[in-house]
C-alpha cells in the first residue's frame, strides 16, 4: 500500500486558513470594563476633591481677620501721625460690621457674607477700641470672628497695641 502524498498547495492552504481564523481582533472595550473604569473614577474623585464649601468659608474668614487687623493698625498709625484719637466700634448686635471713627466722620466696613463677630472683650467698654496719640490702645483685647465651625482671633496687646491673628484665644 502506498501512501498518497498530499499536494503541497493544499497543505499551505490549510495552514493559511487556520492562521486566518486565529487572528480575530476585537476593537473597543466591553461594557463591564467601561462600567468598572467609571465607578473607580467616581470613587477616586470623592476621595481626592476637597470640600470647596468649607474651603471658601475658611478663606472668607481669613480675609475678614486680616482686613480687621489691617484696619486696627491703620487707625493706630493715623492716631500717631495726626495726633487725633481714632476708634473702632464693633457692631455686635448685627455682628457683621464695624466702624472706624475720627470725631464724627468715619467709615463703615462690612464683613464678608457668612462671617460674623462671635464675641469680643471690648463689649465691656461700649464695644469700642480707642487709640490715644501715642498709639497705645485704651485697653488690650480680643475679637473673635466666626464662619461656620471655624474661628479666628484678632488680638490687640495692652501697652504696645501690637495686632496679631491667632487660631486659639489668648
Amino acid at each position: 500500500m502506498t501512501r498518497r502524498k498530499k499536494p503541497i498547495q493544499s497543505v499551505k492552504m490549510n495552514i493559511k486558513l487556520k492562521i486566518h481564523r486565529q487572528e480575530k481582533t476585537y476593537n473597543g472595550y466591553t461594557l463591564i470594563e467601561v462600567v468598572m473604569v467609571i465607578s473607580l473614577l467616581g470613587l477616586l474623585s470623592t476621595m481626592v476633591i476637597p470640600n470647596f464649601k468649607n474651603t471658601l468659608a475658611k478663606y472668607k474668614l481669613e480675609v475678614a481677620a486680616k482686613e480687621l487687623a489691617q484696619n486696627i493698625r491703620l487707625a493706630q498709625q493715623k492716631t500717631i501721625a495726626e495726633g487725633i484719637s481714632y476708634k473702632i466700634v464693633f457692631n455686635l448686635d448685627r455682628g457683621d460690621n464695624y466702624q472706624i471713627l475720627c470725631g464724627r466722620r468715619g467709615k463703615l466696613i462690612n464683613l464678608p457674607s457668612g462671617v460674623f463677630f462671635d464675641w469680643t472683650t471690648y463689649a465691656d467698654v461700649d464695644k469700642t477700641l480707642v487709640f490715644n496719640p501715642t498709639g497705645a490702645p485704651n485697653r488690650g483685647g480680643t475679637i473673635a470672628i466666626k464662619s461656620g465651625k471655624n474661628t479666628l482671633y484678632v488680638i490687640v496687646s495692652v501697652a504696645t497695641g501690637r495686632v496679631r491673628i491667632g487660631k486659639a484665644p489668648p
